[in-house]
């Protein structure tokens, strides 16, 4: 999903931006946690309640914005009504948290109401800003990773405590943290597995 396939797929995407060939760049605004972008991708009643699926998501962020600058972002998957996902802090958090971590919370025009998991977990000994990102997210089973290039290859995982109902339609959502933070995207790739 490039920038501009992003702003035409979009069931919703905050104004506060500029887009180029690039990247697409969210900009200041006056929210906190705010929905940055929603893209529909399996309408409702193409799976069953129960369907095993594995969802990953690549995503390459601006080097530049989350080296320097407060860009705290949120990638995950939403049923309509709950959020699963990683939060991807900038680098000057790398202090005293991970490189991501996961997050949840009720789906909207904010992420409020969100719980952190494995959030104090051990952090890399390499402290740069990667910009890429790989998310995994096993919808039967609550679980999810995220992977950078830290220290040869860093993984966090956690346990969500709600479960998403495939049956409902599954959407990619990201949110940012702050209303005065920055979010540069690159690109995001979204593959969806219907596991055996």
């Amino acid at each position: 999903m490039t920038p501009f396939w992003l702003e035409a797929h979009a069931s919703y995407i905050d104004s506060a931006r500029t887009t180029t060939n690039e990247q697409i760049t969210f900009n200041a605004g006056s929210t906190k946690h705010a929905l940055l972008l929603k893209v529909p991708m399996i309408p409702p009643g193409v799976f069953r309640h129960s369907t095993p699926l594995t969802i990953q998501i690549t995503v390459a962020n601006d080097v530049s914005i989350g080296g320097t600058e407060e860009s705290d972002n949120r990638y995950g998957v939403s049923d309509g009504t709950n959020f699963m996902g990683f939060h991807i802090p900038d680098k000057a958090s790398y202090v005293n948290r991970p490189p991501c971590y996961g997050v949840e919370g009720p789906s909207g025009s904010s992420l409020l109401h969100l719980s952190y998991i494995n959030r104090a977990s051990p952090r890399p000994s390499d402290k740069f800003y990667p910009g890429q990102f790989v998310i995994t997210l096993k919808m039967d089973e609550r679980w999810g990773s995220c992977y950078t290039v830290h220290d040869g290859g860093y993984t966090n995982s956690g346990v969500f405590s709600s479960r998403l109902v495939p049956s409902k339609g599954l959407t990619l959502e990201v949110y940012k943290d702050e209303a005065v933070e920055r979010v540069g995207i690159k690109y995001i790739k979204v593959a969806i597995i219907e596991d055996a």
